[in-house]
């Protein structure tokens, strides 16, 4: 089972943990960026009024990381969350910290929730970005309902999509 929780300052040492690791490190941050940098970058969604970031639990125990955003003219054309689609387009960054919990499909199941919860709240379109040579997060966005885009972005990243009339698979 899965449950959310909102990202609070107090998670900087678990953030920092699991940024830390390996399998975190070879496809989170950007362009070399150290742990406590993007643990940084995570917490400043701590009550930001432009993105949510939360821990995700799988049987009560802590499990991974999300965190969304909202699409926007502002960002480069090459960049994921660069909106050339309606307002209500996002964008969502996640992965599993606990590394025991790869290949679980507890990522595909958070995806799935976020996505649906997002749309709920009237999002049209979810964006992911996973880089191309992480096959397993390809996969896993693939079985929560995403298919990927024609658009192009920069270092090696895969625009996939969601709306909300695609029914996940697994």
């Amino acid at each position: 089972m899965i449950s959310f929780r909102p990202l609070t300052d107090n998670d900087a040492g678990l953030l920092l943990l699991w940024m830390s690791s390996p399998h975190v490190q070879q496809w989170w941050g950007h362009d070399g960026q150290s742990a406590e940098d993007a643990v940084e970058d995570a917490l400043a969604y701590v009550g930001a009024a432009n993105g949510t970031g939360y821990i995700f639990n799988w049987h009560g125990q802590p499990a991974g990381y999300v965190q969304s955003y909202e699409c926007c003219p502002d960002h480069e054309a090459d960049d994921p969350c660069y909106a050339e689609t309606p307002r209500g387009t996002f964008l969502i960054d996640l992965f599993i910290g606990d590394a025991s919990l790869l290949g679980e499909g507890v990522g595909t199941e958070a995806l799935r929730m976020v996505c649906e919860g997002m749309f709920k709240k009237g999002a049209q379109v979810v964006r992911v970005a996973p880089h191309t040579a992480n096959a397993a997060a390809v996969r896993c966005c693939e079985k929560a309902g995403f298919t990927p885009s024609d658009a192009s972005v920069s270092g090696g990243l895969r625009l996939m999509c969601r709306t909300p009339d695609v029914a996940a698979f697994a």
